[in-house]
């Protein structure tokens, strides 16, 4: 049973395994809180499973954050939440 001190934590943008996003929902996750991770692919959910292997109480969902019924389906499934981490974007090298 989660202590009273324990957080329901959203991280978006979780995705990559080297990524910003994965790393805070880790730290998050390592100390004691329940984290649900979102991204644009169905890599996140092997983010996931990475992290219930060490033992961290970790969900995830796929879902397009420039979709409102996407969104709407993400909130709808995780529910209310203490910590937001709005990390989801896109980045490119390319030059203009």
């Amino acid at each position: 049973m989660p202590s009273s001190t324990t957080k329901r934590a959203l991280i978006t943008g979780a995705g990559a395994a080297d990524g910003i996003g994965f790393a805070i929902a880790r730290q998050l996750g390592l100390a004691g809180h329940a984290v649900f991770l979102n991204g644009a692919s169905a890599r996140v959910l092997d983010r996931a499973a990475e992290l219930c292997a060490e033992g961290i109480n970790a969900k995830a969902a796929v879902a397009d954050l420039t979709i409102a019924a996407e969104v709407a389906r993400l909130r709808a499934d995780v529910g209310a939440v203490e910590i937001l981490v709005n990390n989801a974007g896109m980045g490119s090298l390319a030059s203009p």
